[in-house]
């Protein structure tokens, strides 16, 4: 696991993954577990909701004949699984926790943005909300623990980020953008019929408000600045290929038929070390919080006591002898 595993977007939770009871809320004595982290326990029911769900986003053909994709599955599964763990015990260490109102705060945020799909990726995914509740939970735990046990420990200084620049300053050089307006309708008649009206002078902002189904239409068709490879080939050459104010012939797409026109170019050039300053910093920071997140994690390893009851584990492979050790 990496921060940018801990900071993927919300929508991966869709996936399927169950979140595993780190609380231990049903520590029972007879319940059978798969492993422990420091006396805290992983068990097998939800080890093997975990791993079924795992292998329902993997095609069969990938299990068909190949034990030892079956065995590396199971291994990455309950791995990361005491990886987690261990990240809980640290939080409840540090008390860190998430709070009711921070949870429902975040939840009313996921519904702002993704309005009525929100409901309806639960009915496609056939998720329970109080499943996918528990995961963003935990999410936000790990986001809020690696932030003040790793990240508030980080520091980008003026030298550091000046020498960064000076040796990739390359990297911060502006790309070639274009203002682009477009008229896209679904059938080909349409599209001709709105071609011929540019070519004998119509206006293409009027064209675009009374004949386009884009979204931007209502703008005269303005889609703002463009860089290289944003948009889907054919539409990528066909506007960079343009002029200033230029208009395209009609071009063919999984999305219609589109006619474009560049209203603006801003060409490509060097920005200077004041200007890319903010970039630099937060290019550095990431670098330095990747790679102080790994060292965290392989300390917090190494100091936790890891016993996988193989006995258990491996009773669906039917290999056995318990492996006690330090990771």
């Amino acid at each position: 696991m990496t921060p940018k595993i801990i900071r993927r977007l919300w929508f991966v939770f869709f996936s399927g993954i169950i979140f595993f009871a780190a609380c231990d809320k049903l520590d029972i004595p007879f319940r059978p577990y798969v492993a422990r982290v420091n006396g805290a326990r992983i068990y097998l029911d939800e080890y093997q909701k975990r791993l079924a769900q795992k292998k329902s986003l993997l095609p069969k053909e990938y299990f068909s004949g190949q034990d030892n994709h079956t065995r590396r599955l199971e291994e990455e599964v309950l791995d990361d699984m005491i990886t987690e763990k261990i990240m809980y015990l640290r939080a409840r260490e540090l008390g860190i926790d998430v709070g009711a109102g921070e949870l429902d705060q975040r939840i009313n945020e996921i519904k702002k943005e993704y309005k009525e799909d929100f409901s309806r990726m639960f009915t496609e995914e056939k998720l329970s909300f109080e499943q996918w509740k528990e995961e963003l939970k935990k999410e936000m735990l790990f986001e809020k623990l690696v932030a003040v046990d790793v990240n508030a420990h980080v520091h980008v200084s003026e030298e550091e980020a000046e020498d960064y620049f000076n040796k990739n300053a390359d990297k911060y050089n502006t790309e070639t953008k274009v203002r682009v307006a477009q008229i896209v309708v679904r059938d080909q008649a349409t599209a001709g019929e709105a071609w011929q009206q540019l070519k004998e002078g119509a206006d293409f902002a009027e064209v675009a408000g009374k004949k386009s189904i884009g979204p931007e239409a209502g703008r005269g068709g303005d889609l703002g600045f463009l860089t290289r490879e944003v948009m889907p080939e054919p539409l990528d050459k066909t506007i960079f290929a343009l002029r200033l104010n230029g208009i395209s012939p009609v071009v063919k797409s999984q999305y219609g038929f589109h006619i474009f026109k560049v209203l603006a170019i801003e060409p490509a050039r060097a920005k200077n070390y004041a200007e890319s300053k903010k970039e630099v910093m937060a290019d550095i920071r990431l670098l330095k919080e990747e790679s102080a997140f790994t060292r965290w994690l392989v300390a917090l390893k190494a100091k936790a006591v890891i016993k996988k009851e193989q006995s258990v584990f491996k009773k669906q492979i039917k290999s056995g002898n318990t492996d006690e050790r330090k990771q």
